[in-house]
């Protein structure tokens, strides 16, 4: 996990999935550390390998996780309730690595001003990037380093988790702190709502999208979702696969 967002019926995560799963005695290791210690698998076991290949489904993560936090906040709440606990169901969006990834890790971090909670996304303690300004550390400073920094040092040079969170404030603030890099070009809007960041499937190039969908969909569903150009960054476009519908405002 990247970024995340927790609001009072909903919440937004920005994560990556492995490539590969995890070797055995790896997948054993997070098990243990998830239980507390109070529960072991054994490695190549069958409940090993089933766990191994639900390490890097995005949809079981969710779907556990949610399931896992609603039991736990029914019972101890002091008001008892029963059902879901969340506003919708689970939706993800594939993203493609660069210019993709940077507008939609903006945009999560900035959702709690859109929902006119706070004034400035720093001021938000239930997000990675308040938590970040207010404590001074990133809640997830090792995935940021790895699997963040290389994608933006090759998108904007960046060479330190200091370079992104300056990036990130402007950003957040509406500037357009991308002038300092003019060979960039990369922008985004995060002072407004944006359906295609919570209804496009695929976020990316449209060769990007093309290449996923042919993956997991039959020509004739990709006929029926034709692709919608999103933004113009510096000659690179994005797209998101099936049209989104009219943005709104506020």
């Amino acid at each position: 996990m990247v970024s995340f967002q927790a609001l009072s019926n909903h919440f937004h995560i920005l994560a990556h999935a492995p490539a590969g799963e995890p070797v055995a005695e790896e997948m054993c290791r997070r098990y243990k550390a998830f239980h507390n210690c109070k529960r072991t698998l054994e490695p190549d076991s069958p409940a090993c390998r089933a766990w191994q290949a639900r390490s890097r489904d995005i949809s079981w993560f969710m779907r556990h996780l949610q399931q896992l936090f609603t039991v736990w906040y029914n019972r101890t709440n002091p008001v008892r309730r029963r059902g879901s606990l969340w506003a919708d169901r689970f939706k993800h969006t594939v993203l493609e690595n660069g210019p993709a990834v940077w507008g939609c890790w903006t945009y999560i971090e900035n959702d709690a001003v859109r929902a006119h909670i706070v004034e400035q996304a720093c001021d938000y303690r239930f997000c990675s990037h308040g938590a970040w300004r207010q404590s001074g550390r990133h809640p997830f400073a090792a995935n940021v380093k790895t699997l963040a920094l290389p994608m933006l040092r090759d998108l904007f040079g960046f060479n330190s988790l200091p370079q992104i969170r300056k990036a990130m404030e402007k950003a957040l603030a509406g500037k357009a702190w991308f002038e300092e890099m003019p060979n960039t070009g990369v922008a985004t809007s995060v002072q407004r709502r944006v359906r295609y960041w919570t209804q496009g499937l695929v976020i990316g190039s449209n060769l990007f999208i093309a290449d996923v969908m042919r993956l997991y969909n039959t020509k004739e569903a990709i006929a029926r979702h034709r692709s919608a150009r999103l933004e113009d960054m510096d000659g690179r476009r994005l797209y998101a696969w099936r049209r989104p519908r009219p943005a709104d405002t506020g």
